[in-house]
């Protein structure tokens, strides 16, 4: 069965985005791109919110190269209420309906990249939905911004991989611990 995998990247002090959608603080190099190439072999589906989905749509569109192809190439699945037309190969989703993510995780296919915001992850946990968390945390600590992990209730995870970067990020690789 197909998973989802809830990918982000995250602060020391567990923020995704700093204020107003700063997220300049991202550390990026060439293993960071090597290893994101090697997860995107792993999935065929981006999912999306509505504002992670503008904010890449700015940018992806008129980007060249191996990352921009997969990126521009790879369907889409945004979710909101409000956006009316979606591009960019996306598909527009207006709610998170369970059952309708079984069968999508149930069909043939590599497995769901969730790259979201807090909202959205928050809704797709409260579902129990997420198969996999993988988070890239920065050595950069905000002090302020948008916690990944916001309005959820207390929760036990597995380690299941972790990986350190030489840029100084670590990726943490989580399951849902059985209960």
């Amino acid at each position: 069965m197909r998973k989802i995998i809830l990918s982000m990247m995250v602060t020391a002090d567990g923020f995704f985005e700093g204020l107003e959608q700063d997220i300049n603080w991202h550390i990026w190099d060439d293993e960071m791109s090597a290893y994101m190439m090697d997860f995107f072999d792993t999935v065929d589906t981006f999912i999306y919110g509505r504002k992670s989905y503008e904010l890449m749509l700015q940018y992806w569109p008129e980007q060249n190269g191996p990352f921009a192809e997969i990126m521009n190439k790879t369907p889409k699945l945004v979710y909101s209420r409000k956006l009316q037309k979606a591009t960019w190969n996306a598909e527009i989703v207006k709610e998170i309906d369970p059952d309708a993510i079984g069968r999508t995780k149930r069909q043939e296919g590599k497995d769901l990249a969730l790259f979201a915001g807090a909202d959205l992850a928050s809704g797709f946990i409260k579902h129990g939905l997420i198969d996999e968390y993988r988070m890239i945390v920065n050595p950069v600590v905000l002090g302020e911004g948008v916690p990944l992990f916001k309005d959820v209730e207390s929760m036990q995870l597995k380690l299941v991989h972790s990986q350190a970067f030489n840029c100084g990020n670590v990726l943490l690789c989580y399951q849902p611990a059985a209960t």
